[in-house]
């Protein structure tokens, strides 16, 4: 039962990760532009490592989705910051984890229909993380179309962050490992590239507040992100065949994980992430994540 100790291993640095992000956010990194380009400065750094061992290159086909793939998901990322900045963190992650795998299935649908025939199961996994999801997302308002507002952002986070993943599967089909991240990596780069080229970005790079404090944070989110997803990689590793599905259902576990770290920081210092902790909130909030997690264990 070792790949269980490292998976939840990656779930909690993976919820670590997410609550300094909320922090950086809602204080010294105030411009979700700015967050977004760090994350891809990173990434073109990393890409551009892991370029030189990279010892044959795919057709150009392949190329252009690995760079897509990782453009989609820059941009999700940034659109994630714009939620995270402006709502609650036990909201908007839940929220996204539930509607990726709807966006998923559907480009599925659309693209390669003979492999996304629904059973029962997956028909009931997917009311369940579309109820859980619209949930955790309702915050004072009884409107689908004020519910919709609140959350533009984190639904088209949700897409993008689909949209990566499907180009991620169309890579690995006619590349390996090492190629397919080189190329979303240096995907992600583009889209750094792209977001320095406004001169409005620029300026709140250059007018960020204690510049060392938060490169520390920004680099330690960075950090324990990068080793939660290798521990989720070396829990698959190490689990059987017929375990890897209880792994992928486990991303559950972050979520309780985000909302209990929130809770005792909003305890200590309620203005340090800026969420509500009312036994009503906490109740609806515990309950659209039981009804998301249920989701992902059916539809794994």
């Amino acid at each position: 039962m070792n790949w269980l100790i490292f998976a939840f291993l990656a779930y909690f640095l993976l919820a670590i990760t997410s609550i300094i992000d909320r922090y950086l956010l809602v204080g010294p990194i105030a411009s979700p532009r700015a967050y977004a380009l760090y994350h891809g400065v990173l990434w073109l750094g990393v890409g551009l490592l892991l370029a030189p061992f990279v010892s044959v290159w795919p057709p150009v086909n392949i190329i252009i989705f690995g760079l897509v793939a990782g453009l989609a998901r820059i941009f999700a990322v940034l659109l994630m910051a714009k939620s995270i900045a402006v709502d609650e963190i036990s909201r908007v992650l839940p929220a996204i984890g539930g509607f990726v795998p709807i966006f998923v299935f559907l480009l599925f649908l659309v693209f390669m229909s003979e492999e996304s025939i629904l059973n029962t199961s997956q028909i009931g996994a997917f009311v369940l993380l579309t109820l859980g999801s619209v949930l955790i997302s309702s915050k004072k308002t009884t409107s689908l179309l004020g519910i919709f507002r609140k959350t533009r952002y984190t639904i088209v986070a949700a897409f993008l962050f689909a949209v990566s993943f499907f180009l991620m599967k169309l890579i690995f089909l006619d590349a390996d490992f090492l190629i397919g991240l080189c190329l979303i990596l240096l995907g992600g780069g583009v889209g750094a590239i792209l977001l320095f080229a406004d001169p409005s970005i620029r300026q709140e790079v250059a007018v960020r507040k204690n510049a060392a404090k938060t490169s520390f944070l920004f680099l330690l989110g960075a950090g324990l992100g990068g080793l939660g997803v290798l521990a989720q990689f070396y829990a698959v590793f190490l689990a059987g065949p017929g375990q890897v599905p209880l792994i992928n259902a486990l991303e559950g576990i972050r979520y309780v994980f985000v909302l209990s770290l929130v809770y005792v920081l909003a305890i200590r210092n309620p203005r340090l992430l800026k969420e509500e902790i009312g036994r009503t909130v906490i109740v609806q909030k515990i309950f659209a994540i039981l009804l998301i997690w249920f989701g992902l264990i059916l539809l794994r």
